[in-house]
């Protein structure tokens, strides 16, 4: 008798539990209020959200078309100008941490001599996809419309 309750009592409590409605809400996906977040420091930077190039490798359907600053290590060579995550990133050729910078020679030379092998902010239009990553898509985005590279300065020790 005792092993029928609890077989039915067991049964019950899977019932009610299949129909239950959920306490609490479902969480906001960390991605999108990273989005939100961005629109409102476009007010800070002159127009730019200022990112992490983790956010934007990640998540680049979110940032596609936005004026974006990063920080990371700026490399430029013929066909290979481009911001990585770190300086090991670039040495070692894991160029899936890293955007392509896409500028004239001219510009590269002229402006922005000052960030090569250095780490650097960088200002421009974050593109994703196909088609935006560089000479034979070797990046994981482009910075197109690049509007300032500024060298950083390491901390005082």
């Amino acid at each position: 008798m005792r092993i029928r309750i609890l077989i039915l009592t067991l049964m019950l409590g899977v019932v009610t539990a299949d129909g239950a409605n959920p306490q609490e809400p479902a969480a906001k996906p960390v991605s999108v209020e990273k989005y939100r977040r961005c629109d409102l420091q476009v007010r800070m930077f002159n127009g730019y959200c200022f990112l992490s190039m983790i956010d934007l490798i990640a998540n680049p359907e979110l940032f596609d078309g936005k004026k974006v600053m990063v920080k990371g290590y700026v490399h430029f060579q013929f066909e290979g100008d481009a911001i990585y995550l770190h300086e090991e990133d670039f040495l070692y050729g894991i160029s899936h941490n890293a955007l392509w910078l896409s500028l004239s020679s001219s510009k590269r030379a002229n402006e922005f001599s000052e960030c090569q092998d250095s780490y650097a902010v960088v200002r421009g239009t974050f593109k994703a996809g196909w088609g935006h990553r560089g000479h034979y898509d070797m990046a994981s985005g482009e910075l197109s419309d690049i509007v300032e590279c500024s060298a950083g300065k390491k901390r005082a020790e």
